[in-house]
């Protein structure tokens, strides 16, 4: 596994340089990792994380840092056990924390909002409801924790399904808006 890591990580870091040497310029990266499930991580104990996985999550910080970008990782399932790591690493910015993995930006902005920002938790299946005052109560909520933090960007936890209706759609997107606004 420790092998796997390394040579994703020096692929990465190869077509990252490559891309920055042909003019690209970059605000930051953007990594993919899924490393949960949604009752836990796949790395059942943090120790194991960080001897196999977190060395090269902290390379990638470290490269992205050392050119001036910030660094994104996605991560579906419930990942609670690991986030001092992921923080440790130098992650700028956590995606798309699941809210039916146990992922809430309202328990973990107090504890981590100034050290790392969020990008999601917004409850699909709430969605999926088409239940406008549920729906409201999720995003204000959502919304108004993530205001108090380092930083939050609206998005929903997952894919939006096609049960939420058009209708439904534009109108989460004007409450985006209406509480969306910084004062």
């Amino acid at each position: 596994m420790r092998d796997v890591s390394r040579t994703v990580t020096d692929v990465l870091l190869r077509n990252f340089e490559a891309v920055l040497a042909n003019g690209i310029e970059a605000d930051g990266i953007w990594i993919f990792g899924d490393m949960a499930f949604q009752d836990g991580d796949d790395v059942s104990r943090p120790a194991m994380y960080r001897e196999l996985i977190w060395p090269d999550h902290k390379r990638l910080a470290d490269w992205a840092h050392g050119r001036e970008m910030k660094i994104i990782y996605h991560t579906d399932g419930d990942v609670n056990g690991v986030l001092d790591l992921y923080v440790e690493a130098g992650f700028d910015c956590l995606h798309p924390l699941e809210a039916k993995a146990s992922m809430d930006i309202r328990k973990l902005c107090p504890k981590y909002g100034q050290r790392l920002a969020f990008f999601g938790n917004c409850d699909v299946m709430k969605y999926a409801t088409n239940d406008l005052d549920l729906i409201e109560e999720e995003i204000r909520g959502k919304l108004e924790a993530g205001k108090a933090t380092k930083g939050y960007a609206y998005h929903s936890d997952h894919s939006v399904s096609p049960q939420v209706s058009w209708k439904t759609y534009q109108v989460i997107m004007a409450m985006v808006e209406k509480h969306g606004r910084y004062r």
